[in-house]
């Protein structure tokens, strides 16, 4: 398969992405299932609709001096990709840059645009790059330079202060470490690790988290580990759930909002086959996918089912979680366009319905229950800001602290630059025993 088809897929899921709403890692699983490229050119296509994405405000900071006249979405898609290959892909040959550019906009059937493209692309690689400092404004500049939405600039420094935001923004362009959860009822880690290195991977174990290891190498999803079920992808934030909350033998535990689980999975793992879960999503088409992992994982103490999480549920649990919908901010690594597609006012919508979640979910703890709110976010609006509400409206209810290593913290916010890992939040809540 030549060249041409593997950016002209590229810019197909980019328009997808931005103009459809479609999630970049599915379309790209997709593309690759489906035979659209080849083995070999997996890796370039993952780059270059990944790293447009990630430098977009970048990338259209750069073009827009060559832009002279209006063309259409998918041309500036195409040189945004174009640019982004010439400025950071250092092992692409300027000329076949320009040259797959120009074949691509001819098979879409414009000689023209082909001509347009050919000549900005041309003017573009004769010129030195435009240079940050030209613009003043320290704020916006920190936004073009690591390609975020200005508003989220602004909110970030107002929380975190300028050089913390200034980590966040430069790591979330980075690409996350790959980690994956061992099925330890089925394998041990010692035994994975050995089995994985004699694979050729390299392998290095959590120090927080001993059940995940961070992992270079092939594709993970390519070995007889995955697909028989002893290892599952995680981020090592989101493993940090199961472990706060602590299931132990025997434990009757609620998953309230459970898709795509790996948090239901993970919590049944570390029961080791006794007590049980029941995890419900609003979504039945998501419930399949954990059905699915539940039986490649041979997990035989979860029970699935539809389930609105604002709606009571029917019995008293010793520990429940509610990993509510959240505006996905901590996951931009893996998903660079959550960055443009969400607005303030998302998150001002989003954080009434998690403490709606939250409350109704609260009714299910049994006295001396365990009930752990987590995010895959950073904004406090979404972490804080509920778990705080909760507690002044459920005096039953207090904060219990969360210990990891040597540190103790009331609530755990992760930020993406922490340990290269995704932005999350954990609060863990103890019901009061008044017995």
């Amino acid at each position: 398969m030549n060249d041409t088809n593997v950016r002209l897929t590229a810019l197909n899921i980019l328009d997808k992405v931005l103009t459809e709403g479609g999630y970049s890692n599915l379309l790209i699983n997709e593309a690759i299932k489906s035979g659209a490229v080849e083995l070999q050119d997996r890796a370039l296509l993952t780059e270059i609709v990944y790293g447009t994405l990630q430098r977009k405000l970048t990338l259209e900071f750069y073009l827009e001096p060559f832009i002279k006249t209006t063309i259409k979405g998918w041309m500036r898609r195409l040189l945004m990709m174009s640019v982004y290959q010439a400025v950071y892909l250092n092992k692409i040959p300027d000329h076949a840059i320009i040259n797959e550019a120009v074949e691509i906009t001819k098979r879409r059937g414009s000689t023209a645009g082909a001509n347009t493209v050919n000549a900005i692309l041309r003017n573009f690689q004769r010129t030195p790059l435009r240079d940050f400092n030209t613009i003043k404004d320290d704020l916006k500049r920190l936004s073009i330079e690591t390609s975020t939405p200005l508003w989220l600039v602004k909110h970030w420094k107002t929380h975190f202060g300028l050089e913390v935001t200034r980590a966040i923004r430069h790591n979330l362009l980075e690409r996350p470490d790959t980690s994956i959860r061992i099925n330890t009822t089925r394998l041990s880690v010692d035994e994975a690790i050995l089995k994985l290195e004699a694979d050729g991977y390299q392998v290095k174990q959590s120090a927080i988290v001993p059940e995940c290891l961070f992992i270079e190498g092939p594709p993970i999803v390519q070995t007889r580990l995955f697909k028989d079920g002893l290892v599952s992808i995680q981020d090592a934030s989101s493993m940090l759930v199961a472990h706060i909350m602590d299931p132990k033998p025997g434990d009757i535990i609620l998953d309230t909002c459970s898709a795509p689980g790996g948090k239901t999975c993970h919590m049944a793992e570390r029961l080791n086959q006794s007590g049980q879960i029941d995890a419900f999503d609003i979504h039945d088409h998501k419930l399949e996918l954990i059905d699915f992992n539940l039986r490649k994982l041979r997990l035989t103490n979860v029970t699935t089912g539809i389930h609105d999480a604002r709606a009571p549920f029917d019995k008293q649990y010793d520990k429940v979680l509610v990993d509510a919908p959240c505006s996905g901010l901590g996951v931009a690594k893996r998903k660079p366009e959550i960055k443009y597609e969400k607005t303030q006012k998302d998150i001002d919508q989003l954080w009434p319905l998690q403490l709606e979640i939250l409350s109704n979910a609260a009714q299910s703890v049994k006295p001396g229950g365990v009930l752990i709110y987590s995010t895959c976010t950073i904004e406090q609006m979404e972490n804080e800001n509920v778990v705080y509400s909760f507690i002044k409206q459920n005096k039953d209810f207090e904060i219990e602290p969360i210990e990891i290593g040597d540190e103790t913290h009331k609530t755990l916010q992760i930020l993406p630059h922490d340990f290269n890992a995704d932005g999350f939040f954990i609060a863990k809540l103890r019901k009061k025993d008044v017995s």
